[in-house]
């Protein structure tokens, strides 16, 4: 991969000078100097969060040259005008990765998205992923009683991990090889969407273009003719997709299939873990817990931003924003705005958070978010019957550009 333009939006192509530059910082207000890609922000972002959403709605991040919105009401004012705030000229930081992976879902806008995602979606629809409960549920008894009867037990690796790992790669149907790396190459791949030049956005570039060399050349022999990959194929010989676009769609499948359960599942457990009174209100009240999993999306999202590009000039909430800006939809800060979550810090099961924009929203929410939930609820379905408490007695966070999640998550069970 080489480095060009391409992809950054237009409005690279009108700072031409550092004069020019100067008179357009000026002119974008508010701002800040800060930079949420920064060690100090990823390792306890939430502050920083705040500083944001309290400057407005939108905010210029002078050591980028793009805005941030940080607000709830804004974010999705900007995900909802879709047509102004476009996917189209990519929604990383950098060209590389732009170019890298143009013509996938993400980037599509109306009217090949819908045509695009109606294929997409027919694995992810909730009546077809029912057909799948079983399976979890006894995969899941499986791995729980074993690791109860260790009494402590890594969360991530040893659960977390294991529903994603067992059945998303086997129900995607690649080759081994893909299936080996699946998990490090979608985390490069969102490493990969940082700024240029920084040491987490050039080592997930490099893992990136491993994922982009093996899913181009894969054979359609090498893919379980039952599994989504090929029925990617299938539909591009019913002529519902181009073979390319099959190809761009099993890099739709594969990029975010398991961090994003990963880490929303390990936060979950984590949130639980550090309000034990929450554990104890959900073991009596069960029916909170697709409440209780939404809540720790909201506090903890799994993919914290994307970038959009204005394609016209745009006022968001009184902020005056140009055609060809780039802006970044921060929606770990929006899922945390007072202005929308009364005490927004405290992790509260009895709490309605279904709307939280963990998943996105508009056009290009997340479709695989069904999936998700399923296996997060599914584990801790079957924790709920077999788990009396537990106290977590390590944790590690390996920072991520675009994601959040816990690398090691080490508890000690009291089962029932």
């Amino acid at each position: 991969m080489t480095q060009t333009d391409a992809g950054q939006g237009r409005y690279i192509d009108r700072r031409e000078s550092m004069a020019e530059t100067d008179v357009l910082v000026e002119s974008r207000t508010p701002t800040s100097d800060m930079d949420i890609w920064s060690d100090e922000v990823l390792t306890n972002p939430y502050p920083y969060y705040r500083q944001l959403r309290d400057l407005g709605p939108a905010v210029w991040l002078t050591k980028h040259g793009v805005w941030v919105v940080p607000r709830y009401s804004s974010i999705r004012e900007a995900l909802l005008n879709w047509e102004v705030f476009t996917s189209k000229n990519g929604t990383a930081m950098n060209a590389v990765m732009n170019q890298a992976v143009d013509g996938i879902l993400l980037l599509s806008g109306e009217p090949e998205h819908q045509r695009l995602r109606r294929t997409f979606v027919k694995p992810l629809q909730p009546q077809t992923l029912k057909k799948l409960q079983d399976r979890l549920t006894a995969l899941a008894e499986q791995r729980v009683e074993e690791l109860l009867g260790k009494g402590e037990f890594d969360a991530v690796a040893d659960l977390a991990q294991f529903l994603p790992l067992s059945v998303v790669t086997e129900l995607l149907g690649l080759g081994e090889e893909g299936k080996k790396h699946m998990l490090r190459w979608g985390a490069g791949l969102f490493d990969g969407q940082g700024p240029d030049g920084y040491p987490r956005t050039i080592a997930g570039l490099e893992v990136a273009k491993e994922a982009f060399t093996y899913l181009s050349n894969i054979k359609r022999s090498e893919l379980d003719p039952e599994g989504w990959g090929a029925a990617l194929f299938n539909a591009a010989d019913a002529g519902e997709l181009s073979y390319q676009e099959a190809r761009y769609m099993l890099l739709d499948y594969t990029a975010p299939a398991l961090d994003t359960t990963i880490n929303g599942f390990s936060s979950t457990f984590y949130m639980l873990g550090r309000n034990p009174d929450q554990w104890e209100t959900l073991r009596q009240n069960p029916e909170r817990l697709p409440f209780a999993i939404d809540e720790a999306l909201r506090m903890e999202s799994p993919i914290r931003l994307f970038t959009r590009t204005l394609t016209r000039d745009f006022d968001l909430e009184g902020v005056e924003m140009k055609e060809g800006d780039r802006a970044i939809m921060l929606s770990a800060a929006a899922n945390r705005d007072e202005r929308h979550y009364p005490d927004p810090d405290s992790y509260d099961i009895m709490r309605d958070s279904r709307d939280h924009v963990a998943f996105g929203y508009g056009i290009h929410m997340c479709a695989g978010r069904h999936l998700g939930k399923l296996e997060i609820t599914t584990v801790f379905k079957v924790l709920l019957k077999r788990l009396k408490s537990f106290e977590i007695i390590e944790e590690r966070r390996e920072l991520q550009n675009n994601l959040r999640g816990l690398a090691k998550l080490v508890i000690r069970a009291n089962p029932l």
